[in-house]
């Protein structure tokens, strides 16, 4: 499964709009100065675009003796919510229990997407996947993360033709 973006209604792109202009009005000053700029800011129609792209995105979760977990996932994004599975004897599951705060990143070609959000596991979600190298059965549980900022850069403008 690729990812892929839904925005099913108007108002959907329009919040999605809003939390892009509200993130970038906050942004620290180092995004500010390398990330969240008006010049090479997306909109959230180009975000979608971009995630429709992208194959995986890197998730970031934290233990709670403060490690960092990283992995790709694959993932939906509909208005502000971020829908996604992971297996559920993944050390992710175990993190959102205890610190929902979970990021994303993809990247390509000089655009970069920064996503933060809490993370809740969806109640009743868990089913059968696939079964993994070993050919023992695995299961997955459906993740909604409620993003609460995005960072999302344009591509540089590409310079004159040769």
């Amino acid at each position: 499964m690729r990812l892929a973006t839904v925005l099913g209604m108007p108002e959907d792109l329009a919040a999605l709009d809003a939390l892009i202009a509200r993130s970038v009005r906050s942004a620290t000053p180092a995004v500010a100065e390398s990330l969240a700029y008006p010049e090479r800011q997306m909109t959230g129609a180009e975000l979608v675009e971009m995630l429709k792209a992208a194959r995986l995105i890197a998730m970031t979760t934290v233990g709670a003796n403060g490690q960092p977990h990283v992995a790709p996932v694959h993932a939906e994004l509909d208005g502000t919510t971020l829908r996604l599975v992971i297996y559920e004897n993944t050390v992710r599951r175990q993190d959102i229990r205890e610190n929902p705060r979970v990021a994303f990143t993809t990247w390509k070609d000089g655009a970069a997407v920064i996503l933060y959000g809490r993370a809740r596991e969806v109640p009743g979600s868990l089913r059968e996947s696939r079964p993994g190298r070993s050919g023992a059965a695995r299961r997955v549980v459906g993740i909604e993360v409620a993003l609460t900022r995005v960072y999302a850069m344009r591509p540089p403008p590409q310079s004159g033709a040769a």
